[in-house]
């Protein structure tokens, strides 16, 4: 059985990447309360995929500097208006090729849980974010009842996730690496039999936590 290097499997996975993506969507508004873009604060985001976030935050009218990182190249040129020296292909297992005291925020919108070493990550990200950054991380929910099903069931994983994360671990995780988080918030949650009937997935936005299917973290250095 041929083996599937990383690259490989997020170029397969880029070729079923959705522009506009309800759900990425959901998850970027509701962090747009964290962000403060006075004085065009320099935003990084990490698993950028179609720079959905700098495309909303520019509809907004914010004003900031951005740089998207991601590990496929191909899904990044797929980005409207794409220029290259806006983004970086990377896999941040590697480290977050920026220079220290670099970033205001740095935006990791499920991500980590595809990481080999989530401490490294967290490292590299105090290592990037200036004296007053922010991280701002979300994480699929392992009590919501779909991943509870999906576990239950042992389906198998289709979208690389190599870890989970509670509370608890992550909150020790980011202790070890010197950072706190100082807020958190849920998303939404599918509704059951939707896309069967309708052909998509109806999202219904709430912290309930065995509903929400992923929880969002404001973290600062």
């Amino acid at each position: 059985m041929k083996t599937e290097s990383k690259r490989e499997f997020y170029k397969n996975q880029g070729v079923n990447y959705k522009k506009n993506d309800l759900e990425a969507i959901n998850r970027y508004k509701n962090i747009l309360h964290w962000l403060i873009l006075e004085n065009e604060k320099t935003i990084i985001e990490i698993g950028c995929k179609y720079a959905e976030l700098k495309k909303l935050l520019v509809t907004n009218g914010s004003q900031f500097k951005y740089k998207g990182i991601d590990i496929d190249k191909s899904t990044l040129e797929k980005i409207e208006n794409y220029n290259s020296s806006d983004y970086i292909c990377h896999d941040v297992n590697k480290g977050i090729p920026l220079k220290d005291n670099s970033a205001d925020y740095i935006i990791c919108m499920e991500v980590l849980e595809h990481l080999e070493n989530a401490t490294f990550f967290l490292d590299e990200s105090k290592r990037v974010l200036n004296k007053n950054g922010r991280l701002i991380l979300s994480v699929p929910n392992p009590y919501s009842w779909n991943e509870i099903y999906r576990n239950m069931f042992k389906k198998n994983d289709t979208e690389g996730h190599i870890a989970s994360f509670t509370y608890q671990n992550l909150n020790a995780l980011i202790k070890f690496s010197g950072l706190k988080i100082i807020d958190e918030l849920g998303s939404f949650t599918r509704v059951p039999l939707s896309k069967k009937i309708f052909g998509r997935y109806f999202l219904l936005s709430t912290n309930n936590f065995f509903l929400t299917r992923n929880k969002i973290y404001l973290i600062k250095k």
